[in-house]
């Protein structure tokens, strides 16, 4: 009979632990997905795409596909 109240209680200690910890890790998931797309929408800003980001910085001069299909045919 103890054992048996001794588990039902482990059982219910750990369901409420178990609430508390998915509560938690949703709220989580909620703040980096909001992050996350704030982020994103910060990125179509040219001011702070360009001071935030190392790629464009590292990329040249952009090639215009007209010109490259011109020159291909000459």
């Amino acid at each position: 009979m103890n054992h048996r109240r001794t588990s039902r209680r482990y059982e219910r200690l750990y369901y409420v632990f178990s609430k508390r910890m998915e509560r938690r890790l949703f709220q989580l998931i909620a703040v980096l997905f909001l992050l996350l797309v704030v982020y994103q929408l910060l990125l179509q800003v040219p001011y702070f795409k360009q001071n935030v980001t190392r790629i464009d910085r590292m990329e040249g001069t952009p090639i215009h596909s007209e010109l490259s299909t011109k020159r291909e045919h000459q």
